[in-house]
């Protein structure tokens, strides 16, 4: 496909950066206080990148790097986590913490994704357990928002020079404006451009999105499920007859140069 290829010459053409993005949970310790080696396995294996621990659990710090950097995990120390809310993800941020709760539970991915489109470079999704990471249930099976929160941390990972060369591209035009429900953002990424659309609501959206005059209108690849997207070309720009699914994300990049 060639809208995959496109994207692999971006990644290997795009020049390394000092820190990658990372998506983690936070980690409290078993019990609280106490990290333990097996705990931070279990959330490198999952594919987290990293984890945030409490700044009042200090006696713990120490204990906790040196087992982090044993598996591969970065560690943030901060304090309590700070709610966000559908709005709140509109202003710039560059670390943000996603707290789990059963109404935002069905919709994190649109809430990290619009993050993302805002300059969040570092995501902590935070369960709410007063010890370890809170991602599996007694029978130690994953909870639900848990397979959510894997496929961001992931594509971080896969994708990780095209998230930080994210940086803000040319503004659209949206109608009807339904902001803060419906997000569309336009990102430049060097040699692509990147456009991440977000519905937080509990119900399908429709508008129209249109784009800059000279914006290439076919084919953009969504890196969430490798589906395509064609749009009409007209000489006011392209436009999007964009529909969306309830609590959904779509992210599509295509090359600058069109040939």
């Amino acid at each position: 496909m060639r809208g995959a290829a496109l994207l692999l010459a971006l990644l290997i053409a795009t020049p390394a950066f000092a820190a990658d993005p990372i998506v983690g949970v936070w980690y409290r310790g078993t019990p609280a206080g106490t990290p333990k080696p097996e705990d931070l396995a279990v959330i490198r294996a999952l594919g987290f990148g990293g984890v945030t621990w409490p700044a009042s659990q200090s006696k713990g710090i120490d204990a906790l790097k040196t087992m982090a950097v044993a598996v591969g995990l970065q560690v943030t120390i901060a304090g309590a986590p700070r709610p966000i809310t559908p709005a709140s993800l509109l202003q710039p941020s560059d670390r943000l913490d996603l707290i789990v709760t059963p109404e935002d539970a069905g919709g994190l991915t649109a809430l990290a994704w619009r993050a993302v489109a805002h300059g969040a470079r570092t995501l902590a999704f935070d369960s709410g357990s007063a010890q370890g990471a809170g991602l599996e249930n007694v029978d130690r099976s994953l909870k639900p928002w848990v397979r959510a929160a894997i496929d961001v941390a992931r594509q971080f990972s896969v994708n990780a020079r095209l998230v930080n060369a994210l940086r803000p591209g040319p503004g659209v035009v949206v109608t009807p404006d339904l902001t803060p429900t419906l997000d569309v953002v336009m990102l430049d990424a060097d040699r692509s451009w990147v456009l991440i659309a977000t519905n937080t609501s509990a119900d399908p959206i429709a508008a129209t999105v249109r784009l800059p005059a000279g914006a290439p209108y076919a084919i953009w690849l969504d890196l969430l499920d490798a589906t395509t997207l064609a749009m009409n070309g007209e000489a006011a720009g392209p436009r999007w007859n964009l529909k969306m699914p309830p609590r959904s994300a779509r992210v599509y990049i295509i090359d600058k140069v069109m040939k």
